[in-house]
């Protein structure tokens, strides 16, 4: 079977790059459907379907819920069915700090810089100014270049490589698909064309960023 993308991902690496956040929501509803089900069973089964993989904005991605802290509520309104619940929760963010190395693989190159996929998130930007110096991109190739002294370092994609997290970026939704066109990656433009809500910018421009392979002995 395929390796969990969490199996790349160093027991280090996680408890650096996550954080657990309390949130609140004032109106969960539960179908009626589902209120057969044991209360906190079925509140936990709509959370998790609200907000895992999700991107909340100036804060960062939920991966995954830790705990329900209160239930208030159940309201159920005439004429509809469903309860409606007030519902306090914790949940588990992905939000690298500034500064912090993270490994991952190089996914794809363009004359704007790189893009690093660590398993569980794609949207990892490397701008062509943040990368070793001098660096080029080859036109031919479609790969960038570090020119190393009389060397040059390729950046090739599929290879395993270390960053360092620079910021988030927390793009406005575009309003049409003409709009996102017109934007760069670090404004939510992604390779494939959809719009990203959460970026990550990153360098590797420092003695043991990179490709991993250019700096084992």
């Amino acid at each position: 079977s395929e390796p969990s993308a969490w199996s790349r991902v160093s027991p280090e690496a996680i408890l650096a790059m996550f954080q657990i956040s309390r949130l609140e929501d004032a109106n969960v509803k539960i179908l009626p459907e589902n209120l057969g089900k044991p209360r906190l069973e079925a509140i936990t089964q709509e959370i998790e379907s609200l907000y895992i993989d999700k991107v909340i904005k100036d804060l960062g991605l939920v991966i995954t819920l830790y705990e329900i802290v209160s239930i208030e509520g159940g309201t159920v309104y005439p004429g509809e069915g469903s309860a409606h619940f007030k519902v306090e929760f914790r949940v588990v963010v992905f939000r690298p700090f500034v500064g912090e190395i993270i490994e991952g693989t190089l996914k794809k190159a363009d004359k704007t810089g790189l893009y690093v996929d660590i398993g569980f998130f794609s949207d990892i930007f490397v701008p062509e100014h943040l990368m070793q110096e001098p660096s080029v991109f080859d036109e031919d190739e479609q790969l960038w270049v570090w020119m190393y002294e009389d060397a040059k370092m390729f950046m090739d994609l599929e290879e395993p490589v270390r960053i360092r997290i620079q910021g988030i970026k927390f793009p406005d939704q575009p309003r049409t698909s003409d709009e996102l066109v017109g934007r760069t990656a670090l404004e939510g433009a992604t390779p494939d064309g959809t719009f990203a809500p959460m970026v990550v910018m990153a360098d590797i421009n420092a003695d043991g960023l990179g490709l991993i392979s250019w700096w084992k002995q």
